[in-house]
């Protein structure tokens, strides 16, 4: 099955431990993969199903503290 990767500025995203948490929030959207934090960068690229859209990765990481556009 194909890929899609997505990448969002992402806010609150402080230390490992912020990317751990926003980690836990994405692996509870059906479809979602791999997730790579840029800290410092305040991005995240994320690995999913081209079925998943942008905008679902976003709402699941802002409704997990973490806003992302």
């Amino acid at each position: 099955m194909s890929r899609t990767e997505t990448t969002l500025k992402i806010q609150g995203i402080a230390c490992e431990g912020c990317a751990g948490s926003a980690k836990a929030a994405l692996a509870k959207l059906p479809g979602v993969g791999e997730a790579r934090f840029d800290i410092p960068g305040k991005t995240v690229t994320v690995s999913h199903d081209p079925a998943v859209d942008r905008a679902e990765v976003a709402r699941a990481l802002t409704a997990a503290g973490f806003p992302a556009e």
